[in-house]
């Protein structure tokens, strides 16, 4: 006769094991990964927003440079010449009126003229020595503009803006030198970037100017963004 198969286990074999993890405990790992990732998230928009900060404060920074140098220069032209003389045109350009410089059809800086240079030559030997400043300053363009009567205009123009650095570097000898001459430049425009319209004399006048332009050295606070944005 045949024996019946025992259904019930033997003490003598080995209990099996279970390891696959429950519901419950996959759905509580699910959870903290989730909330890892919203940390690790929260965290990174921290850290995105304080270099979003720090980017913000270094372009004002840059901004206010090219500003506080153009007011400086602004106003030390207008103790000498007035307000009404001097212009202040786009990207913080000032402009004195050429005939206050010079003689009409001349590019030798008249007696007035000098007067006028011989304390904007001081402001700017302390605007290099200002490293807060100069840290950002690529050059100080000065600019000869004319107005359109027939001439040769575009000689008379360079020629007075070519005056103007070399009367500076007389006035204030340091200008001269290499660490200061370094921040100047020169260049005309002729008649082709005039700020008033017509020919009447008042816009002839307007037009004839010299003007002092702030340009920022990019490769310096571009590098400095960089940074920032490396960290």
């Amino acid at each position: 006769m045949k024996a019946r198969k025992s259904y019930y286990n033997d003490d003598s074999q080995e209990t099996q094991e279970i390891f696959w993890p429950s519901f419950t405990d996959m759905m509580s790992m699910m959870v903290l990964v989730m909330i890892f990732i919203a940390i690790l998230a929260y965290v990174q928009s921290i850290y995105n927003a304080y270099d979003q900060a720090q980017i913000k404060r270094e372009l004002g920074q840059v901004a206010e440079v090219k500003k506080h140098i153009s007011d400086l220069i602004q106003k030390q032209l207008e103790e000498n010449v007035g307000k009404d003389k001097i212009i202040r045109g786009p990207n913080n350009t000032i402009s004195v009126e050429g005939n206050i410089l010079f003689d009409t059809g001349s590019a030798d800086i008249s007696e007035k003229g000098k007067q006028v240079l011989n304390p904007l030559a001081d402001a700017l030997a302390a605007i290099i020595e200002e490293k807060d400043m100069s840290q950002y300053l690529y050059i100080i363009l000065i600019e000869g503009h004319t107005d359109s009567v027939p001439y040769d205009n575009w000689s008379l123009s360079t020629q007075r803006a070519v005056a103007v650095v070399d009367y500076l570097g007389k006035a204030n000898p340091k200008l001269a030198k290499k660490e200061y001459a370094q921040y100047l430049a020169a260049t005309g425009y002729s008649e082709y970037k005039p700020i008033a319209k017509g020919n009447t004399t008042e816009a002839l006048q307007k037009n004839r100017r010299i003007s002092f332009q702030i340009i920022l050295d990019d490769d310096k606070w571009q590098s400095k963004l960089k940074e920032i944005v490396e960290q």
